[in-house]
């Protein structure tokens, strides 16, 4: 056999290997479980926010249908998303070296009428990131990345209130 075709054969028995290791440790994609406590939402207020996207698709993937407002067994109002950035540190140059960015969103939680379930809040995330000015591409797609990890933070720190404010509600209504 030629010396390739051992190691494609290696490589192909090794990657195996691993995904049946990783199915057999329990992992699996990230996902949100609201265990039937809540079965319909709508996103209010400023739906046409990057956050109100991202929310939308975290709450579909974890199986809570989006309904109309009037519908829903709870909102999430969106009132506000800011996204800033700034250097914190500089070159020899007089360059920036080193930027922070930072994501914010207000919102609150509505239940099925117009009660509020949890007042208005923000939610801040924020990040730094080395600029490569050898690089700028690269750079660029960091700070993307970096953003849409903040956004997916704060959507989960979103979906965790819901979780936590459905509880409560449906505790209160045995």
């Amino acid at each position: 056999m030629p010396a390739s075709f051992q190691r494609a054969a290696v490589c192909l028995l090794l990657s195996a290997l691993v995904l049946v290791s990783l199915g057999g440790c329990g992992f699996k994609l990230r996902s949100y479980n609201f265990a039937g406590s809540v079965d319909s939402f709508a996103v209010t207020g400023k739906t046409g926010l990057p956050i109100s996207q991202e929310l939308r698709r975290g709450l579909g993937q974890a199986g809570v249908i989006e309904v109309a407002a009037k519908e829903a067994a709870i909102k999430v109002e969106i009132l506000d998303q800011r996204r800033e950035r700034r250097s914190v540190s500089v070159a020899g140059s007089a360059r920036a070296a080193e930027y922070e960015t930072s994501l914010a969103v207000r919102y609150r939680i509505l239940g099925s009428g117009e009660g509020e379930l949890a007042p208005a809040a923000w939610i801040e995330r924020r990040r730094v990131y080395r600029i490569d000015r050898d690089n700028i591409v690269g750079s660029s797609e960091e700070q993307a990345l970096l953003e849409r990890e903040l956004m997916q933070d704060m959507v989960g720190q979103i979906i965790r209130a819901m979780e936590a404010v459905s509880r409560n509600v449906n505790a209160g209504q045995s």
